[in-house]
This record gives structure tokens, sequence and C-alpha cells, in this order.
């Protein structure tokens, strides 16, 4: 092969990787963009070894040496451009990002007051791990459920005057995509986050559209959102996309935009958003000002964080945060993964400390984080309400009775408080929603079991998480909380009128299913033991008094069970061994 052949097939292997890069990375086409500087320094490698394949000797060192300086000058200015653009240079600047406003109200008037009638119904009780596990089994009913996978976003939303968690069925990857592309995506998953009459009902519906969903960050070529995001927006600066469905239940993708105020890449802010059709892939960008009502998620959970450690952190200034830490508070959120990496969680204590929640206030989706003094002292001076669709942030100081400042229980605290209670069943803390009961700020947070679901409630006091109760439904929780605190009870617990005496609703359908015992738990519950029982991938509680040999027996043995289903859990009425 001559030079001159061999030369043209190394240029144009160059001029493919050039483009293959471009393609798969998307930088965006701004100076601004660090992306970009990699991208330009590839392509300038690139064109100097391809040039010195066509010279001969004599200019092929020049070439190499000319090519090489202006490497190394474009390395040396994106280098120094990254260098001013550095939080040490610019710390004052992001501090003032967030926009925090210090409230003088007490905290336990701002948060849901749950003695109120019907006031159970707006708290957001299904958490994350919860929300994921139900959406996945949803799957199993598609057809070709094998095809998809449910994305583990799950933001809170709310549609049609109720409170869901919301996420996308997308594709199981690139092979899988191979063979669903041309019928698209089915839907999304809607998994109810409030409780129903006191007790969490775990549902989870799979709305399979008319007109199939066709960008997603799952897709692929042209359909990949990101892919296609750029094609319309060749030089923006894209936040992360997340789902978000209007009133008529049509699916967006929504999409902050990124822009750097400080230096040439540094504290980057959302100045707008893009909404993004799903299905037809049209789309509109908006002002934070004039975004669509129906939209509850404007800016990411990870960009409102990070304003907020900002604001907190460079109270006064860079190396105050770094040595000192002067007058600095870190969120829960900063300290998620302390309890991650920490010994304790390696038993599984803190498996659901997420650092944050979603709570509804004012009919708004809103996120809630506590705040801490940044020596990591187990206790909260404060919290702070954060509005996802404006982005303002409130903050309020944990005071006492005479408005002095004080502090109240961190969230690990508390649950580790309530799964104290419940130690001989091994069930976990979902994170505490904060609420307000009876005039005393109050944690309530569900207790989850090995399998996953909602077993039971508990409630714990800021001030004193040494009062903490547990029950299986949200009312009996609450009228032992009050006991405690010397109050009144404000619920009804007795038994419902359309029960039988075995507890038995009997307008449901009962069925019948006989399978092996793959796991099984024990709890007390008014006296009484029940028996849990995993058999496939279904829960069923059985009373003891149904059959008094159920203590003998085991994993692995065959079941006869009659049933009806009561949400997520079905409630046996009749059960024999095999």
């Amino acid at each position: 092969m001559s030079k001159k052949v061999s030369s043209s097939v190394i240029t144009i292997l160059l001029a493919c990787l050039c483009v293959a890069v471009y393609y798969l990375a998307l930088p965006a086409l701004t100076i601004r963009s660090a992306g970009l500087w990699w991208f330009a320094l590839l392509c300038l490698f690139c064109v100097t070894v391809s040039i010195t394949c066509f010279c001969d000797q004599d200019h092929e060192r020049v070439i190499e040496e000319v090519g090489s300086t202006i490497m190394v000058a474009v390395l040396v200015i994106f280098c120094v451009c990254g260098l001013i653009s550095g939080m040490i240079f610019h710390s004052g600047k992001a501090q003032q990002v967030a926009d925090v406003t210090v409230s003088e109200n007490k905290i336990v008037d701002v948060f849901t007051d749950i003695t109120a009638e019907e006031s159970f119904n707006n708290l957001p009780l299904v958490d994350l791990d919860t929300a994921q596990m139900l959406g996945d089994k949803k799957v199993a009913q598609l057809k070709h459920a094998s095809w998809y996978d449910v994305d583990d976003e799950y933001n809170l939303i709310q549609y049609q005057g109720k409170y869901y968690r919301l996420s996308v069925i997308d594709y199981g990857g690139y092979w899988k995509y191979r063979k669903a592309k041309h019928d698209g995506l089915p839907g999304y998953v809607l998994v109810s986050a409030t409780s129903k009459n006191g007790v969490v009902t775990q549902e989870a519906t799979v709305i399979q559209l008319d007109e199939a969903i066709r960008y997603s960050p799952g897709a692929f070529w042209s359909f990949d959102l990101r892919r296609h995001l750029r094609s319309q927006y060749p030089s923006y600066i894209f936040d992360e996309s997340y789902l978000e469905i209007d009133e008529s239940a049509t699916p967006y993708w929504i999409t902050g935009v990124l822009r750097p105020t400080a230096g040439v890449f540094g504290v980057k802010t959302v100045t707008s958003f893009i909404v993004t059709n799903a299905q037809t892939g049209e789309s509109q960008e908006y002002s934070i000002d004039d975004a669509p009502e129906w939209i509850d998620h404007i800016f990411s959970l990870k960009y409102l964080m990070e304003i907020t450690e900002w604001h907190y952190a460079y109270i006064e200034g860079y190396w105050n945060n770094v040595f000192s830490k002067t007058n600095v508070w870190r969120t829960s959120y900063y300290f998620r993964d302390k309890h991650k990496n920490d010994s304790d969680s390696a038993a599984g204590k803190f498996a659901n400390f997420f650092g944050y929640s979603s709570i509804i206030q004012n009919d708004q989706v809103m996120l809630y984080t506590g705040l801490t003094a940044a020596n990591k002292a187990d206790s909260n001076l404060g919290w702070l309400i954060i509005d996802t669709s404006s982005g303002k942030i409130t903050e309020y100081q944990f005071k006492d009775e005479n408005g002095r400042n004080a502090s109240g229980a961190e969230e690990s605290s508390a649950q580790a408080a309530v799964e104290q209670l419940v130690q001989a069943m091994g069930y976990e803390a979902t994170f505490p929603l904060p609420v307000n009961i009876a005039g005393e700020p109050s944690y309530i947070m569900c207790l989850k079991g090995k399998a996953g679901l909602i077993q039971a409630y508990a409630i714990c006091n800021i001030n004193n998480f040494s009062i903490a109760v547990q029950a299986e439904t949200l009312d009996k929780a609450l009228n032992l909380y009050l006991d405690k605190l010397g109050k009144d009870a404000v619920y009804d617990t007795d038994v419902t009128e359309d029960a039988d005496d075995d507890g038995q609703n009997p307008e449901a359908e009962v069925l019948e299913i006989t399978g092996k015992v793959v796991e099984i738990y024990t709890a007390e519950v008014n006296g009484t033991t029940q028996f849990y029982y995993v058999i496939g991938n279904e829960l069923y509680r059985s009373s003891i008094k149904l059959n008094e040999l159920q203590v003998t027996w085991k994993v692995g043995d065959e079941l006869t069970v009659t049933f009806y289903e009561d949400g997520a859990l079905r409630v046996v009425t009749d059960i024999k061994k095999n």
C-alpha cells in the first residue's frame, strides 16, 4: 500500500473518530461548555496526525511542532479558564444564587396538621423504594414485558387533584430497543402516593397510551432525548430531564437550561427550561415565570440541592468552608452518603436515609430537607421547604417555646428510634415526613418489611425522639401518639361496619391459589399473631386463628390459600398445608 493511500485511510478513520465522538458526547457548541474544549483538542490532534501523514520528512517535524504548540496552547487556555471559573474565586456569587427567605413563622405552623379531617390524604407516604418495587411488578402486565424496564425516577406529581409518583416505562437496553423501537414505549406508571382511610393503598397503575412515547433518555440514535434536544438547541447546556404529564395525561420531558454565570464555566444556573412532547418530539422553551401551571418540577432535585449547599457552605467565603466552618450549615441531603458508607449501613440500618422527602404544601409539590450543623451533630437546627416550580427556598429555624434557637431530632435518629420498636420484626423506617400533631412538631414514617411492602406506621416526636409509637394503621398510630402526649384521641379506630367477625370484607372477591412459600414473617397485631407469607411475588397475611399449625410451617412448604385482595396485601381467609 502506497503512503498516499495509507495516509488517506488514516485521515478517514480519524475523521470518523471525531464524528463518532461528537455524536456520542454531544458537547454544546459554546466556548462555555468544557465538553466542547475537549472535543476541540481531539480534533486538533486528529488534524495534526492527518496532515503529518501527507507530508514528507522535511515538513513532518514542522507540522508536529506547530500542531503540538497549538494543542498545548489550547490546553493551557482551557486550564486557565477552568481555574478562573473555580469556586475559590466565585464562592460569593454562588452563595447568592439560591433565593432563600428566613421565615419568622414557627415550623410547626407550616407542617401539615394531621389532626384535621382528611389530612392524611395530603401525606405522600409512598417513598421512592416502595414506588420502584410496585412499578416493577406492574410491567409484567405489558405485552412483550421483557423488552421494558421502569425508570427509577418516580417524582411526586399532582394529577387531576390527586398525588402520584410518576415514572416512564423505558427500554431494557440496546438489544431490547431494537425489538421494541417500532412499537415505541407503551406509556408510564402512576403509583398512588397518599393514603385512603388511614392506610396507604400501595396501588400502581400502568397507563398505556394510544400514541406511543418515541423520545426518552433510554432510546437510541435519533430518538435519544438528549440527542434530539441537541439537534434543536445546539449551543445549550442541559440539566437533567424528567417526565411530567399534563391534565390530559400527555407525557412531556422537562429539561432545565444551564448557563454559566462566573468565569467561563463556573456557577451554572437554570435560567429557562424546555418542554418536549415525549410522543411527537415537539419542544418549546419557557422562562421560569411563564411556566405552565401543570408542571410541578421545573428544577431538578440535584440542582436545587446544589445551590442550597452553596448558600449555606459559602456564608462566610470559600476558605471558611474548608477550615473553620464558622456559621456553616449542611442539609440532611448532604449527609445522605454518610449513612450509606458507615458501618451501620452494612446491616441496612440507614438503607432508607434519602436526606430529603417530597411533601405537599398549599396544594403544591415541595421538597423538604433538614438543616444540620457542619460538625455533623445529630440534630436539626432548622428545616427547608423548597418550591420545585419556582426554586424559592424558605428556611424555618427551630426555636423553643420562648423563641430561642434550639434543635430537634435529626431524621436518621428518628428512624432508628422507631425501628427499635419493631426490632423483632426487622422492619425498616422510611425517610421521615415532618407534620404538626396537636401543636407538636413530629415525624411520621412507614415501616416496611423485608418484602418491601408497608406493614405499619410510626410517629416520633421531633423535640424528644424517645416519644415514639407504631401501629398497623395511621389513625391508630396517631391515637397512640396523642395518648403519649396526654391529649385526646381524634379518630375512631373500631372495626368498620362492613367487616365480619374475622375482619373480612364481605364484598371482596375471594380467590384461591396453591404455591410454595418463599419467605415467612410474623408480627403481633392487636394481641394476635399474624403470619406474612411470600408466595410467588405476592404477600399474604394470615391470622394464627385460621390454623394453629402455622407455627410449624417453613420456607419451601406448599400451601393452598383462600384470600381476598386489600390493596397490595392479600388477606387470607383459609389456609392449609398440602
